[in-house]
């Protein structure tokens, strides 16, 4: 009896043993597996590559990349019978390639670039039941983003950015570089040896903002206005054309040498007077100029999902009267993008709070969502009282620029023209309406004038898609 009851105990020991055993197999494998293809894609950029690549070239064959649509619904990319990749027609090929870009998989690794993608996780990997991506919705209005590209930008080396004042949301991101990229045709693309090939203007150009900056040295100057109750005299100065700061030998002048006289701070801002500006920005004082480069966030990262992050610098470390007058009216050490120049338009245009920009507004797949997007602030940038007087100057200069309110409505403007490396000219338009803000940037300009034109018909078409 003894003998059997120990063959039995002997045995199911042995079952448990086998068991454990099988059950220690199928976790080591599991756990393998789940690290392999759920965790490391997730924490290791290369091992998510790999595992996109495999997962690429099993379904290319048969897999339909998933529409892209602007804010109405209107097909900007779709794919048809014939194209697996989405295609898009003229000139949305063009004048949103450099927004939209590509994913491709070549010699066992991923490609990618701009929307499509950050994006090809839903737009080429989550299928429906008809292997279908899914469709992405944009906050861009086709039609502007086509007039901006074709006749505003015109062949220009530049960009036109328009952002909602009360969302954030981009209606217009183009942008034009070194080549014309058609985004159909990706193998020319990728095999260009020219610089800059992929350089999207918009959200990658770091230049100093030239007289744009003036926003921010006019806001600091109300500011400390209104915090230290400054005589009357404050705002006025006697422009002789040039101007030489204290320890200096750097002496600053205007824009064609012009002289002005005993002014104030509209006249300043209106006529764009260095001398003015750079002799306020040392009264101003480094800290508080500094402080409110800051609050527009100017030196802070700002990400736009989905499609990049905006970089900025400035530097003012020294306390010397000449960096500071410099930076004062947009030169010096400053560098900034003109989607950044359009945000800080923006916040003055939704009484000194900045929104975060973004320019996927959902993802769905069908009836299914699987992303939407929410306005976002990124902070107050200006008070009330500030943001109020900030306008008034803008609306001056705006009419200056021949944005007169009869014909355009309420227009706030503060063109500028800097002077980069290389002696290339960057020249700048930023300003908004009751609904949008908007920077239009050129390269290799002249002046800041040669935009008024430009800047005047983009004006008129913001109003027509905001029904005014």
């Amino acid at each position: 009896m003894t003998n059997r009851r120990n063959k039995d105990s002997l045995a199911k020991s042995r079952i448990r043993i086998a068991e454990l055993a099988a059950m220690t197999v199928c976790l080591l494998f599991t756990g393998g597996y789940g690290y392999k293809y759920i965790v490391s894609p997730l924490i290791s950029p290369q091992a998510r590559g790999t595992q996109n690549t495999i997962t690429y070239d099993a379904v290319k064959d048969y897999a339909y990349e998933g529409d892209i649509v602007d804010k109405d619904g209107a097909v900007i990319m779709s794919s048809y019978d014939q194209y697996h990749t989405a295609y898009a027609y003229e000139p949305e090929c063009y004048s949103f390639s450099y927004l939209l870009g590509y994913y491709t998989v070549a010699n066992g690794r991923e490609n990618t670039y701009g929307l499509r993608g950050s994006l090809a996780d839903w737009l080429l990997f989550y299928l429906d039941d008809h292997n279908k991506g899914a469709t992405v919705t944009l906050t861009v209005d086709k039609g502007l983003q086509d007039y901006a590209y074709t006749n505003l930008l015109a062949g220009q080396e530049g960009s036109i950015t328009v952002i909602d004042n009360k969302t954030g949301a981009i209606r217009c991101l183009t942008s034009r570089s070194t080549i014309s990229y058609n985004v159909n045709d990706l193998d020319s693309f990728l095999s260009s040896e020219v610089e800059g090939a992929q350089f999207r203007r918009g959200t990658y150009e770091n230049d100093p903002p030239g007289s744009t900056f003036k926003i921010l040295t006019a806001a600091a100057a109300i500011e400390k206005d209104e915090e230290e109750n400054l005589p009357d005299d404050f705002f006025t100065f006697t422009d002789t054309g040039s101007y030489t700061p204290e320890g200096s030998s750097w002496t600053i002048t205007n824009w064609n040498d012009a002289v002005f006289g005993t002014i104030d701070l509209d006249t300043a801002f209106r006529n764009s007077v260095n001398c003015y500006f750079a002799d306020l920005g040392i009264r101003i004082g480094q800290d508080r100029l500094l402080k409110t480069a800051q609050a527009f966030r100017i030196g802070k990262d700002i990400e736009i999902p989905f499609l990049c992050t905006l970089h900025s610098k400035t530097h003012l470390g020294d306390e010397q009267p000449v960096t500071i007058a410099q930076t004062a009216f947009g030169q010096g050490n400053t560098e900034i993008t003109p989607v950044h120049l359009a945000l800080i338009a923006q916040a003055v245009a939704n009484d000194g709070v900045m929104l975060q920009p973004y320019v996927v507004s959902s993802v769905n797949s069908g009836n299914m969502p699987l992303y939407r997007a929410f306005p976002h602030k990124l902070g107050r940038c200006i008070s009330h009282t500030v943001d109020v007087r900030l306008k008034e100057l803008m609306h001056h200069a705006a009419e200056n620029y021949g944005l007169s309110e009869d014909y355009y409505g309420m227009v706030y403007a503060k063109s500028g023209t800097a002077e980069c490396a290389n002696d290339r000219v960057h020249t700048y338009i930023v300003g908004f309406t009751e609904d949008a803000s908007f920077c239009v940037s050129m390269n290799n300009g002249h002046a800041s004038a040669d935009l008024y034109g430009i800047t005047q018909e983009l004006v008129a078409y913001i109003n027509r898609i905001y029904g005014r």
